[in-house]
């Protein structure tokens, strides 16, 4: 049955990015500029066609990425980011977006099919217009944010530190790990089968000073 299902997934899925890939290619660009946090970086675009099979994205430092399913992938960066502290960067179809500059760099990633989203420090992570993915893999720490509305059959989650994750579409099956301080919110997003666990925070043992001849003899004296 859960092959059946995927096979229909599939096919749903090539028509779901045809249909709404025109959509997307025509708003994006107002959309980035109503809300990318930095009013200067819409001012010059940069766009690397180049870059091919995306399946996994990687958000690091001071980023603002979009994801957007397309069926011809591409990478539209809101900034001339060779010329700062920043790199966008694919290899073995990780694409690896990083800044480390005061305003955040704003970046349109349009992509067939991925299966894990990685977000660290104070990147922010958010899907536009219909998304459906397989499977996925959505890992946060540091104080990263995401906002994925996706329909998926697997969903994996992992949320550490102060990050946050904001869910709605649907899945099939959501397995999620969250931590202490952590945020998952769930009010616009349903899943067949739920299992979400805490993350233990961990505890680092502090060694038992080893007792000496010369600090029993000094204890001695101080009982006297």
């Amino acid at each position: 049955m859960k092959t059946s299902i995927k096979n229909l997934f599939v096919v749903a899925l090539g028509l779901v990015t045809i249909s709404t890939s025109a959509f997307a290619n025509e708003s994006i660009t107002d959309n980035v500029k109503a809300n990318v946090k930095s009013t200067s970086a819409v001012k010059n675009v940069t766009v690397l066609s180049e870059v091919k099979n995306i399946n996994k994205i990687v958000a690091t430092g001071n980023v603002e990425v979009f994801v957007v399913q397309s069926p011809t992938e591409s990478v539209k960066v809101y900034d001339s980011y060779y010329s700062k502290n920043a790199l966008v960067q694919q290899k073995d179809g990780v694409l690896r977006i990083s800044s480390f500059e005061k305003e955040p760099l704003a970046v349109t990633v349009y992509v067939r099919n991925i299966s894990a989203i990685e977000a660290s420090d104070n990147a922010t992570v958010k899907t536009f217009g219909k998304v459906n993915f397989l499977s996925l893999d959505v890992l946060l720490t540091g104080k990263a944010t995401a906002d994925i509305n996706a329909k998926t059959v697997n969903l994996y989650t992992s949320i550490n530190d102060h990050a946050s994750l904001k869910l709605g579409g649907s899945t099939e099956e959501h397995y999620a790990l969250l931590g202490i301080s952590a945020k998952l919110t769930t009010g616009n997003f349903v899943a067949g089968k739920s299992d979400v666990k805490s993350i233990a925070p961990k505890y680092i043992a502090q060694a038992k000073p080893i007792a000496t001849l010369e600090s029993l003899a000094i204890a001695d004296e101080l009982a006297k």
